[in-house]
């Protein structure tokens, strides 16, 4: 029999339930039953057969209906489990899909990488009169399709195991693809984009045996009713003997009517503009996407396409993603090892720095080491690394004047901004909802408000791709909307890695910044008012005049420059307290809780009084000593002789509960009566702020000999004492790795290795020096040395 029409129908009851088959025959037709049935069946009328199994019956019913209609031959293939269980209402179905596939886009892109995994290489999605509830979706591709027993046994069982089983053995049988569906929930991507589906399918077996047949399923999404149980819900299953949709090859076409209408051009483009950087433009290097033998995968092509014209064009306007990494000033490629290694490259090329640019080098940087507030107490390991990944960034310069000499004002608008953003990629396929217009799942534009720009790129100004791997990162694991990786211990140390590489990007970019600078660097206020009264000078001196205006002018100079210095050390006031407020309040925390706690044990044990004594004794004086030593930074102040052991012991007081806390060990060296004529409050910032710096690369340091299985002892140690032409000298070291970079680029504003840093410590710490007379000098010597050289010496 040709062209036989088969139904399956698959239904649950209870025992002792009738079933009502909702199936009609012809006049008088005869129908005969294949298998054994426990139970009898009977014609209701000419629309419906009523099955009636045996008393008290459970167990699995099989059978087979054949019957004719329409003098045409049919075959019901009848599945029934009786048994008591639960009943899910047909909406149940509804339910599910609104909560897994949350839009149209995802809709689509889950359809996709069911065609992926079928080894499609080419998809054609036809949007036709999509603006209308009239239209019609249609998705077509030419992947290996699937049998009528899988329609049957796989298709139609939600959540189906096949997709489990197939992760097993990770790829697909021809091209080798790493499997990208999941859960089998693929189909209910079908029901959110339309009420009624058709599909057809023609498969073929070991990648070259073309079956004889396609399969033809019909489903009606209104039908899954508010009153209707899923097990009443009919679906037509036909088996099509002579091909007429797929002739000469496999594939599969899912023709969705009775669409949710879209809402105009942009909504068309934004999907389209999604579906089109589906797949990630940048290849990565590490992680093969097929290696299990020599088959090379051709690749997916999804071309999108509509009779509408006005959609065609909005079509055309998309650009592709590979010529948006042509025109990147900064390029960073890297990969990142499960230990938190760094081996990257990068590349400066801005078309007016020509003589500046960078060629590719290859660098090596650990991550860890650059943000021990995190992995201090979280150290990687085998149970909470996330595994290998890969990273791309691309970043540009946003002042209007540098995209027109580029070429790229109009190109940034129209292309570089509406794709900015960090995306990730599994597999080579786009993990939603990472890099859309709303997403700032690393919190870029908060770090721009809250550091200055050149601290840090912003999401509007970098296109960046995280590569990860579903058999090398298993743990970054879809939530079960699609929208995103499940927040596990993992991922949180993924999130770490990708911000510690981003500021380890935004260093080399700084470092460019600063060579610009230097070539084109704009004179300050202060030269320019310097200059034009020397201009005036030399004018007033050609005219002979000059001896007559020069007490003015002098005036003037004088009064320029010391309004210029008491602005400058008002600012540097105001620095010096804001980064020393938060240390006062941190220690007087940590000694009012002892405080507090001795007071306690106090009451809890009042025999024990002097020994309580004794340490509530000793608290309130380790207060008095922090309280001393701010006071000594915060309060307004003139220059005066500041003795530079005192000074130590302040920073000490200051610090010692960190140093306690990192296991640091602290000393201070020299000559304990020599003094310097500085302000002191500025004075004991600036050794602060240097031991501050200490503890932290220590602790970065312990992790680096964590890594490499040797033991460390951190230790700071200050050294006071007359430097060779006799000024006061104090040198602040620390027994760690030393720093990587020119010590010139280091005392740059907004320059930083930490992940958090502002890149102002050092900074400050030289203009205060200068403001003082002295200078600050580094050097690596067996650790880092910071050297404050003061103007003038003095012994008591």
């Amino acid at each position: 029999m040709d062209n036989i029409e088969q139904k399956v129908l698959s239904y649950e009851i209870r025992p002792n339930e009738q079933l009502t088959l909702p199936l009609n025959r012809d006049y008088n037709s005869a129908y005969s039953i294949e298998g054994v049935l426990p139970g009898k069946l009977e014609w209701g009328d000419l629309e419906n057969i009523i099955l009636t199994p045996d008393k008290n019956y459970t167990g699995s019913i099989n059978i087979g209906i054949q019957y004719r209609y329409e003098d045409r031959d049919r075959l019901v293939n009848l599945y029934i489990n009786v048994a008591n269980i639960f009943k899910p209402r047909a909406r149940i179905i509804k339910i599910i899909g609104q909560e897994l596939i949350s839009n149209d886009v995802i809709a689509l892109v889950e359809l996709i990488k069911n065609s992926y995994d079928a080894d499609a290489e080419h998809i054609d999605i036809h949007l036709n009169e999509i603006f209308s509830d009239q239209g019609e979706i249609i998705i077509k591709d030419d992947g290996t399709g699937m049998t009528y027993e899988k329609i049957v046994n796989v298709w139609l069982e939600p959540a189906t195991p096949d997709k489990k089983a197939k992760t097993t053995q990770t790829f697909s049988a021809c091209f080798k693809r790493r499997f990208l569906g999941e859960k089998g929930i693929g189909r209910f991507a079908v029901h959110r984009l339309g009420e009624n589906i058709e599909l057809i399918t023609r498969a073929k077996i070991n990648c070259s045996q073309l079956l004889d047949y396609e399969t033809k399923i019909i489903i009606d999404w209104s039908d899954f009713s508010e009153d209707k149980y899923l097990s009443e819900i009919p679906v037509t299953v036909t088996r099509i003997n002579n091909p007429v949709t797929f002739t000469n090859t496999s594939g599969t076409i899912i023709r969705i009517t009775k669409i949710q209408p879209w809402k105009n051009i942009k909504s068309v483009k934004d999907a389209a503009t999604k579906i089109k950087g589906l797949e990630s433009p940048i290849k990565p290097r590490s992680i093969q996407l097929h290696e299990l033998n020599d088959n090379t995968d051709p690749g997916l092509t999804v071309e999108i396409k509509s009779a509408n014209t006005e959609i065609e064009k909005a079509l055309w306007e998309i650009k592709s993603l590979n010529d948006l990494l042509d025109t990147a000033f900064y390029k960073f490629n890297g990969i990142i090892d499960e230990k938190g290694n760094l081996i990257y490259d990068y590349i400066f090329n801005r078309p007016d720095y020509q003589d500046i640019k960078r060629s590719p080098t290859l660098l090596e940087e650990f991550l860890p080491a650059n943000n021990p507030e995190w992995f201090d107490e979280r150290p990687l390991n085998e149970m909470n690394n996330p595994g290998q990944f890969e990273i791309s960034f691309y970043a540009w310069d946003l002042e209007t004047a540098t995209l027109r000499i580029a070429g790229l004002a109009d190109y940034y608008r129209n292309v570089i901004k509406p794709n900015a953003g960090i995306r990730i990629y599994r597999d080579n396929f786009r993990v939603w909802p990472y890099g859309e217009p709303g997403d700032d799942w690393l919190g870029l534009d908060l770090k721009r408000l809250n550091t200055p720009k050149e601290r840090s790129v912003s999401r509007n100004q970098v296109f960046g791709v995280v590569h990860i791997s579903s058999i090398i990162n298993p743990q970054l694991k879809d939530q079960s909307n699609r929208e995103g990786l499940i927040n596990n211990e993992q991922y949180e140390n993924f999130y770490q890695l990708v911000n510690s590489a981003l500021t380890v990007f935004a260093k080399e970019r700084k470092s460019d910044k600063v060579k610009m600078d230097k070539v084109s660097r704009t004179k300050s206020m202060t030269d320019l008012v310097t200059e034009s009264i020397d201009k005036l000078r030399i004018n007033l001196e050609k005219r002979q005049d000059l001896a007559y205006y020069e007490n003015d002018i002098n005036q003037i100079e004088n009064a320029y420059k010391e309004r210029i210095n008491d602005v400058l050390e008002r600012y540097m006031m105001a620095a010096a307290i804001g980064i020393s407020y938060s240390v006062p309040i941190h220690e007087m925390k940590l000694r009012l809780t002892s405080i507090k706690n001795v007071i306690d044990d106090l009451n809890e044990n009042p025999n024990l009084q002097d020994k309580f004594l004794k340490q509530l004794s000793s608290y309130v004086q380790e207060t008095e000593d922090i309280i001393m030593a701010v006071t000594s930074m915060m309060s307004r102040q003139k220059r005066q002789k500041v003795n530079l052991y005192k000074v130590a012991r302040n920073v000490h007081v200051l610090k010692e509960s960190d140093l306690k806390k990192y296991n640091v060990s602290f000393e201070i060296k020299g000559d304990k009566e020599i003094q310097v004529e500085a302000v002191p409050g500025l004075l004991n910032t600036a050794v602060l702020n240097l031991v501050d710096n200490a503890i932290y690369w220590l602790r970065s340091a312990k992790l680096r000999s964590r890594n490499e299985l040797r033991e460390f002892n951190p230790t700071v140690t200050i050294t006071i004492l007359k430097g060779e032409d006799g000024r006061g000298v104090m040198q602040i070291k620390d027994n760690g790795y030393g720093f990587e970079d020119p010590f010139e680029l280091l005392i740059e504003p907004y320059y930083s290795r930490k992940t958090d840093g502002l890149g102002l410590g050092l900074f400050l710490v030289n203009e205060i020096m200068t403001r003082l007379g002295g200078r600050l000098n580094g050097y690596n010597k067996n650790g880092a040395v910071f050297e404050l050289t003061f103007q003038t010496t003095n012994s008591m």
